[in-house]
């Protein structure tokens, strides 16, 4: 039986090309799927509004085949703001609202099974610190600037969805991924100065576009051999999800997000306590 760290060489060797620093990237062949339209708004600035939007899809009764968690905030340049619900808005946008959309979502997710939830993370995890004493960033213990907010709301949401995957179980055929879409030019810099915000849109060669960076994702959406590897990942008992990198490649996340026992588990809990969802909803979810 082919183990996970073998099946990760057979892919990062399937999936290597020399014209990736080129931007040619090989990204396997992706199946026929369809994106189905709703009406529902998804406001991830309003946890009532993902709530509203979950209880839609699910009332369809139809099976939800793959989940990508895309939107995200990176607000550079601007004062700390707090959403709706009084949470800081990257941790909000970023893990919180995602978290809950993915949870609430397991009953469609389950019916689509094999399924997968995929989550367009960012390398910069590896620089963020999740504080699960204060992960609201109201104690005024840090100085909170906007790249210490994105780093650690990306963070909490590979940990959270660690935890979400060893939690469910194998039978149920959801799998967890999380992606790097590398560095995408963006409307990133919209509220930095005019010279910076041109100066940013000049740099090609560094920055790949919006449609390069769907790449990892799709790929993760898509691969067979990548809901292989996850599963395995999973049967080994592998302390993180899946993590694909831009070049759709399986890579390992930095160390603290290994930490699943302490860290990651408290990050969860905590997690659902500022959702307000109860200890058992993976179990409620899935019956």
């Amino acid at each position: 039986m082919v183990n996970a760290k073998a099946l990760w060489e057979s892919l990062k060797r399937k999936y290597k090309t020399e014209d990736a620093g080129s931007k040619k990237f090989v990204v396997g062949k992706f199946l026929d799927f369809k994106m189905v339209d709703s009406k529902t708004e998804l406001d991830l600035l309003s946890l009532e509004s993902v709530t509203r939007f979950s209880e839609s899809w699910n009332s369809r009764g139809k099976p939800l085949n793959v989940l990508i968690n895309n939107a995200g905030i990176f607000s550079i340049g601007k004062p700390h703001k707090f959403s709706r619900d009084g949470y800081e808005r990257h941790m909000q946008v970023n893990h919180l609202a995602p978290a809950l959309l993915s949870l609430l979502l397991l009953p469609s997710l389950k019916r689509g099974a094999p399924s997968r939830i995929i989550n367009v993370n960012s390398v910069m995890h590896a620089i963020g610190f999740v504080d699960t004493s204060d992960m609201n960033f109201t104690s005024g213990n840090r100085k909170l600037t906007s790249l210490k907010a994105y780093s650690s709301s990306k963070l909490a949401q590979l940990m959270f969805h660690s935890v979400l995957q060893k939690s469910l179980p194998a039978d149920v055929g959801i799998n967890i991924m999380c992606v790097e879409p590398g560095s995408v030019r963006t409307n990133v810099a919209r509220d930095l100065s005019k010279i910076v915000h041109v100066a940013f849109q000049f740099i090609p060669f560094f920055l790949f576009t919006a449609l390069e960076g769907l790449r990892s994702a799709l790929f993760a959406a898509t691969d067979p051999e990548i809901l292989k590897y996850s599963v395995k990942l999973k049967s080994e008992e592998w302390p993180v999800c899946a993590y694909i990198s831009y070049g759709c490649r399986p890579m390992n996340p930095c160390k603290e997000a290994h930490n699943v026992n302490n860290t990651s588990r408290m990050v969860w809990e905590m997690t659902l306590d500022m959702v307000g969802l109860p200890s058992n909803i993976v179990e409620m979810s899935l019956q």
